[in-house]
């Protein structure tokens, strides 16, 4: 090898690290390869803390509603509909030319009793449970037509050994979740814009059995004539979990079917226990884990990320976003569940009063190392270094 060659092969390594060190901007990284998403709420597009607008609008080409279009925020009385925080979200989307993502439609959680049962405590009849629900979607999406992009229709209704899981509407259909998936589907696609995309979301939808149960939701609703276009896998992961080959078999799964594969809800867990919490659930909301000694092994971060969990954090990102990279042609669209660690659920859940980093940017704005690893792979992904003559 010559020395012009040696030359030559040393400015290429040079170029293409000063190229990842000067990008700042996530969608601008990931432009050739999908959407870069993020979860908002009031106090980001308020305009309160402009710090944290300049900072959506600088990374990210499309934007969640965390909590302002769930049922309780949107029909919290029978009487009453509050669309106010919703349509600001839609705005801001719009006068900023974002993909304005809609969630969720149909859901357990967050959902006002009086969805499923009168005000005596007894469940509707089956017609009026379909009616509520009809009624709902109706209104919901009359409502935001030409106003949003796409929406999560169903939401975490698929158990972890692919069962249908047995709570909120479909516990009020006597266990039905066949027809409560057909039903939301098929609402959706009625009173939806036709160029509105519509979706089914869940977490841990990277686990074998889950994904069986899923594609064979999607299946069931294909043959009843329904239109389904997406999938969300919701990313509520850890440093250390889930294996990679679950992650890519769900991709490639329903990909397969035909559907675009969404990265949705994505944050990294860095405290203990979380992944066991998965499985214990609230129960670990029992005031005992508030003690002392539970509180130093649960939360033992509150004074800040130690410097080799910061960079175990950075090279999940990495780990992930490599991933996801190599699925481009497959992923849509990969949504960060929050802009910095203090907007995150995961302080709370599931224990209380933790302090977590779960993000790409800390409580201050300012970015973690992992900022500058997902910035990295697009970059060291298409790194060409001349063959050696």
């Amino acid at each position: 090898m010559n020395y012009l060659h040696r030359i030559f092969i040393a400015l290429a390594v040079c170029l293409a690290g000063f190229a990842a060190n000067a990008q700042t901007s996530l969608k601008d990284a990931y432009k050739d390869a999908f959407k870069m998403g993020v979860a908002i709420g009031r106090m980001q597009i308020s305009g309160r803390v402009p710090q944290a607008t300049d900072l959506v609008l600088q990374h990210f080409n499309s934007i969640s509603p965390e909590n302002d279009m769930k049922p309780e925020v949107i029909h919290p009385n029978p009487d009453t509909w509050n669309f106010g925080p919703a349509d600001d979200y839609c705005k801001f989307g719009r006068d900023h030319g974002l993909h304005v993502h809609a969630h969720t439609l149909v859901w357990h959680n967050q959902t006002p009793d009086f969805f499923w049962n009168h005000a005596d405590g007894t469940t509707k009849s089956h017609d009026e449970l379909v009616e509520t629900m009809r009624n709902y979607i109706e209104t919901v999406c009359k409502h935001f037509n030409g106003k949003v992009d796409s929406w999560d229709v169903l939401n975490e209704v698929i158990g972890e050994y692919g069962e249908y899981r047995d709570k909120g509407w479909i516990h009020a259909f006597g266990g039905d979740g066949e027809l409560v998936a057909r039903l939301a589907f098929q609402f959706a696609q009625q009173y939806c814009d036709p160029d509105i995309e519509l979706y089914y979301n869940d977490f841990n939808a990277w686990r074998p059995a889950k994904v069986d149960g899923i594609c064979k939701m999607v299946e069931m609703l294909r043959a009843n004539g329904i239109r389904i276009d997406g999938i969300g896998i919701q990313g509520h992961w850890g440093l250390n979990y889930p294996k990679t080959e679950y992650i890519e078999q769900a991709i490639e799964r329903y990909s397969a079917l035909g559907l675009k594969v969404m990265i949705t809800e994505l944050d990294v867990d860095v405290l203990p226990v979380t992944k066991e919490a998965q499985v214990f659930g609230q129960s670990l909301s029992d005031p005992m884990y508030q003690l002392e000694e539970f509180m130093e092994f649960l939360n033992p971060y509150k004074d800040g990320l130690p410097d080799e969990v910061e960079d175990q954090h950075a090279q999940r990102y990495a780990e992930l976003f490599q991933i996801f990279y190599k699925y481009r042609d497959k992923i849509d669209r990969v949504t960060l569940w929050g802009l910095q660690d203090g907007n995150s659920w995961k302080n709370g859940y599931p224990v209380a009063r933790r302090t977590n980093y779960p993000l790409l940017f800390k409580r201050d704005y300012s970015p973690h190392k992992a900022l500058d690893a997902v910035l990295r792979v697009p970059s060291e992904a298409q790194r060409v270094i001349p063959r050696l003559q």
